[in-house]
């Protein structure tokens, strides 16, 4: 196992400084309550999210990307978007 320390020496770690990044993992998620809707064929419950901007864009300069999860069969679509409009 190599050493962080050893790879990057001109990196100066504080061990008494709070890292941000390490208050957030520690957080606790609520539990989600129980959904009483069943979905009893596909297309009837989708789920919609859409992420970005991302800082380094994709080959054709989108930078953006909607999933798109069916409820029923969890199949999930991923598209590419240039904006969000």
């Amino acid at each position: 196992m190599i050493s962080m320390n050893s790879e990057f020496p001109f990196i100066v770690v504080d061990p008494k400084a709070n890292c941000d990044v390490c208050h957030y993992a520690r957080h606790k998620k609520l539990p989600y309550k129980t959904s009483l809707n069943k979905v009893v064929s596909p297309y009837e419950l989708l789920h919609f999210d859409i992420w970005g901007p991302l800082s380094i864009h994709f080959i054709h300069g989108h930078s953006y990307f909607l999933t798109v999860v069916d409820d029923f069969s969890h199949f999930t679509w991923v598209i590419l978007l240039k904006s969000k409009a």
